[in-house]
């Protein structure tokens, strides 16, 4: 079937990982969460990631965030002020998260913080809402934006968007007539299942299956065996490969093989790792970031590459990503603080009318209502191991964020 021609186009990083930690934390000079009034300061940002446990892997988004960053202070820094980085281990463990946001706030006086997975993001939004400061994550989940009065400001197709997305492209490209969504019960799943149900509902359509699974668990013999009974031809699924992972293998101990539809948070090299090539030319993803390889990626690639990372990971596309709308956030911040170092305050306020538009994020707009983040993605595909582009980025259908 083709569609219509309208959608055609808790620890910081120690003493035991303090060696790794010197190749991606700049030095650090002045600059504090209360704003120094310095004309020449740092301005220094936190990042909560994964460096050590079992998603260690997720900590790539450092070589991307780093990359990014060392552009910018190549460059003269934002009016004369370098961008530091300081980096928490929160190892995606949302019971060791709230110890590495009090540290980088308290502790390292960060200017804003974020960069973090949807579950550990949650854990600290009362805390970063109260200290009021800035988080930008490395997710799309809505669940995070829901309070009025929260710091947190989203630059990626929400979950919800990303799931009608891809819903969107099953039905009308891949004639899929049989959707299920099996997701967890949490900030990655819960936003996927809304926007499953809401696209499918402006098709005229409903799941064959809803289907909820834990993210901690180590069996799915009997989600795998629902959505095998219900005749799914495709589902939406959505989680990091560890996790996601432990379905699909047991739908594949069954032999039940539905295609897939997914988002950047399964597109991981790990996946391929994990699966081999069970998942080859049936597992599809809707994104919203740009292709590394497009020469609109160009300072992606010699910044990356230059600080180490791989840039055909997506962990490290969406470091650089999100330190790429934080320069946009500190470049507005420093403006209004008359080029001193800006306050937390006004890190934050800088975000109540702020658009962006850049090769990497495209057409963010907050305003002090509105936090959510684009609206518009790609299709990409697992072929050989690799992921490869289906279709541009074009509107996301039905916006439900």
């Amino acid at each position: 079937m083709t569609r219509s021609g309208s959608r055609r186009r808790g620890r910081l990083w120690g003493a035991a990982v303090g060696a790794a930690a010197s190749l991606v934390l700049a030095a650090c000079g002045g600059g504090s969460g209360s704003g120094s009034g310095d004309a020449t300061g740092d301005l220094v940002i936190g990042a909560s990631l994964a460096m050590t446990g079992p998603n260690a892997a997720a900590g790539n988004a450092r070589f991307g965030i780093q990359g990014r960053f060392d552009q910018v202070n190549e460059q003269g820094g934002i009016q004369g002020h370098k961008i530091v980085l300081k980096i928490g281990d929160d190892q995606l463990d949302p019971a060791v998260a709230p110890g590495v946001a009090r540290t980088l706030v308290e502790n390292d006086e960060v200017l804003g913080t974020g960069f973090a997975g949807s579950a550990v993001s949650a854990s600290v939004v009362p805390y970063l809402t109260a200290q009021k400061v800035l988080a930008i994550p490395s997710n799309g989940s809505t669940d995070l934006i829901k309070d009025p009065g929260s710091t947190y400001r989203l630059f990626i197709p929400s979950y919800g968007d990303l799931a009608a997305h891809i819903v969107d492209y099953a039905v009308k490209d891949l004639g899929k007539t049989k959707i299920a969504v099996a997701y967890t019960p949490d900030a990655v799943g819960n936003p996927m299942l809304e926007g499953t149900r809401s696209e499918l509902a402006r098709l005229g359509m409903a799941p064959v299956a809803e289907v909820s699974f834990s993210a901690k668990a180590t069996s799915a013999a009997a989600q795998a065996a629902q959505l095998k009974a219900s005749g799914a031809d495709f589902v939406v699924l959505n989680h990091v490969p560890a996790v996601a992972s432990v379905l699909m293998q047991a739908n594949e101990q069954i032999g039940y093989q539905p295609a897939y539809g997914s988002t950047f948070a399964l597109a991981q090299p790990a996946l391929t790792k994990i699966m081999g090539a069970q998942l080859d030319d049936r597992i599809y993803f809707a994104t919203g970031y740009i292709d590394p390889d497009s020469d609109a990626a160009a300072d992606f690639r010699k910044y990356v590459g230059a600080a180490g990372g791989d840039i055909h990971n997506t962990d490290v596309m969406t470091g650089w990503a999100a330190a790429d709308t934080y320069v946009e956030v500190l470049k507005k911040a420093v403006a209004d603080a008359g080029g001193n170092t800006p306050t937390r305050a006004q890190v934050l306020a800088a975000t109540d009318d702020l658009v962006i538009d850049t090769p990497y994020v495209r057409g963010v707009h907050w305003t002090a209502d509105n936090h959510a983040g684009m609206k518009q993605a790609r299709i990409t595909k697992l072929v050989g191991g690799q992921f490869q582009q289906v279709e541009d980025f074009t509107p996301v259908p039905g916006p439900t964020s």
